[in-house]
């Protein structure tokens, strides 16, 4: 299973598996986002990004938070595995997510995300989340922040002794709104993964252009009856220095933990659920629930039969 997790405000989720097994998908955030009606507040907060789950590749989502442009660190994350795609394979998903935080809440219905398995190293995979915020003076709605990624597996772990595999997987991130900086920004992070059945252990760390450093790591346990358990702790460093919100004492880290279910409901399909929140404090733009959850497909495009896949 995989997650990554993205810039915007913080948002949590926990990528799922198949019962094929599948490989569970990216997690990410990204940046917060000022809202369309007035701020409530002058006061500067920084927020964090929820994020949707799929199988079989990465999707995101990012948050509205209830700021002004400039009033936000630049936190973002992605957390996913290194396991290789099967060329041909791939999955569709839809869920909805929901997400409190201080003075406010977003509800993104539905998150619509689509992976596919370019060749046997590469995949190839986007996210379309679509949101609805709610704050004190206002609300928001309309296209979220849009994840387009890839992912190269240079070593597979189901083909390796030590069953260590190793990935890149280069982000086109397209915010909903417009930044200071732009619209259209990049991430790169780079995921291990460690297998010891019915045990995996992944993590990834990498750079957002906006600004951020991350890190993050899962472990997962597959039963018997292909049900999925996934924990999950990943933070973010803020690298743009900003005196405002230096003077007020907000820092410039970020961390969130997150737990997540995945069962099997036919050959092609799984469900799933997720909950958690930040560890940072809520003056500081943490994210005190997240809740997301969904259904997720699994297609093949190519002549050859379904192949297993191990974790």
């Amino acid at each position: 299973m995989r997650h990554r997790i993205l810039p915007p405000a913080i948002g949590l989720l926990v990528a799922i598996a198949l019962i094929i097994p599948a490989p569970a998908a990216a997690q990410g955030n990204g940046r917060p986002k000022a809202p369309k009606a007035p701020a409530p507040t002058t006061t500067p907060t920084s927020t964090s990004t929820p994020t949707s789950a799929s199988t079989s590749t990465s999707t995101s989502t990012s948050t509205l938070a209830p700021v002004s442009a400039t009033s936000f660190r630049q936190f973002g994350s992605w957390l996913d595995d290194a396991s290789a795609p099967t060329r041909g394979e791939g999955y569709t998903s839809i869920g909805v997510g929901h997400w409190r935080m201080s003075g406010m809440t977003q509800t993104n219905a539905p998150m619509l995300g689509v992976g596919v398995g370019v060749t046997d190293r590469l995949q190839a995979s986007v996210s379309v989340p679509f949101y609805h915020a709610s704050f004190e003076g206002g609300t928001a709605s309309g296209l979220d922040d849009v994840y387009i990624g890839a992912k190269y597996t240079i070593v597979d772990p189901t083909l390796t002794i030590s069953e260590f595999g190793l990935a890149v997987s280069p982000v086109v991130e397209v915010l909903g709104q417009d930044g200071p900086d732009g619209r259209v920004h990049f991430a790169l992070p780079v995921s291990m993964e460690l297998r010891r059945q019915p045990y995996r252990v992944y993590g990834s760390v990498g750079y957002f252009t906006r600004g951020s450093f991350f890190s993050g790591a899962a472990l997962e346990w597959t039963a018997s009856s292909g049900m999925v358990l996934t924990g999950s702790l990943t933070q973010s460093y803020s690298l743009k220095a900003d005196a405002t919100l230096d003077a007020l004492a907000i820092g410039r880290q970020r961390a969130d933990v997150s737990f997540g279910m995945a069962y099997p409901v036919a050959s092609i399909a799984a469900a799933y659920v997720n909950v958690g929140r930040s560890l940072t404090s809520l003056d500081e733009g943490g994210t005190k629930l997240a809740l997301s959850g969904g259904i997720s497909l699994r297609f093949n495009t190519s002549s050859r039969p379904w192949a297993p896949l191990t974790r």
